[in-house]
């Protein structure tokens, strides 16, 4: 799972590009329940590439 703290989500991933992306996900009962590849897919840039590894 990502990291977090009390109030938010760190999601952290590298692409097939070589994009290495972090970003922020305010907390919630929803976000909580979803995983890291529901938030990448929901919340990540398409443009930055596909996954290739994810932050554990």
């Amino acid at each position: 799972m990502s990291r977090a703290t009390t109030t938010h989500r760190i999601v952290e991933y590298w692409t097939d590009k070589g994009t290495h992306v972090i970003f922020p996900v305010e907390r919630s009962d929803d976000v909580d329940r979803m995983s890291d590849e529901q938030l990448i897919a929901e919340y990540g840039d398409p443009g930055d590439g596909t996954v290739a590894r994810i932050a554990r």
